[in-house]
Parts: structure tokens; sequence; C-alpha cells
């Protein structure tokens, strides 16, 4: 059963645009804008043992803009389709994904590595495109 906390998080998910990666509507190019291992994914919910199973080669990820982040006002959350926060784009490297988001363009986001023996901040890596 689903608990009063899980609730919350999934309605909070569900405002959410889901990105369906390695996918395409016909017509659209591809235009791959990065791939990063997740920065800070050894303080967020990737690390326990029902999230990081449910972590896959190919998987879908979601991005969530947070432009009112005290850290970092380009910043974007990396979330699984349940609303498990993995941690944020590299600082380095969001800046422009954070525009191209905050333009409303098709951004998309998946999964290209899991590596469980890696050094936690390096145990997945993904790829960050745009559709046009």
């Amino acid at each position: 059963m689903i608990g009063r906390r899980e609730f919350f998080k999934a309605m909070g998910a569900a405002a959410l645009v889901p990105f369906a990666p390695f996918r395409r509507e016909r017509g659209t190019r591809r235009i791959d804008l990065l791939e990063v291992h997740i920065a800070g994914f050894q303080y967020h919910e990737g690390m326990r043992p029902g999230v990081f199973s449910m972590l896959g080669k190919g998987g879908e990820l979601w991005l969530r803009r947070e432009p009112d982040n005290p850290y970092d006002p380009s910043a974007i959350a990396v979330l699984t389709p349940r609303g498990n926060r993995l941690g944020y784009l590299p600082r380095r490297t969001n800046g422009i994904p954070a525009a191209i988001l905050d333009q409303g363009v098709t951004t998309r986001a998946g999964i290209v590595e899991v590596n469980a023996a890696a050094p936690t901040w390096e145990r997945v890596r993904v790829k960050v495109w745009m559709e046009v």
C-alpha cells in the first residue's frame, strides 16, 4: 500500500512531462546535447536499493528545471518516471539544456550506462537530447 509521503511525491512528479528516450516521432530530428554522469547521485534517492535496481540502460528519465534552486539558477533535476530524484545535470554543462527547456523545446533523457561497481558519483551516465 502506498503511504502518504509516497503519494505526495508521486503527485508532485505528475506535474513533470515524461520524456521517452530513444524513441522519435516521424519527421523529427534528434540533436544530442550532452552525455554526463548524474551530479549528486550519491546524495539522492538513486542510492536506495529499490530505486537503483530499477535503473537500466535505455531507461527513461525525466528532466525538471529548477530556476529557483539557491545553488544553481540553471539547475535541471534528473528523475525516474516514478518521481525519484537521482540528482542533477552537472552545473558545468547545464546552461544550454536549461535555456532549451525554458523555451519549451522537446528535450529527452535516457540512461546510457549503469555501473554498480563504479564510485557512487559515476554509477549512472545519461544522455540528453532535443528533438526538432
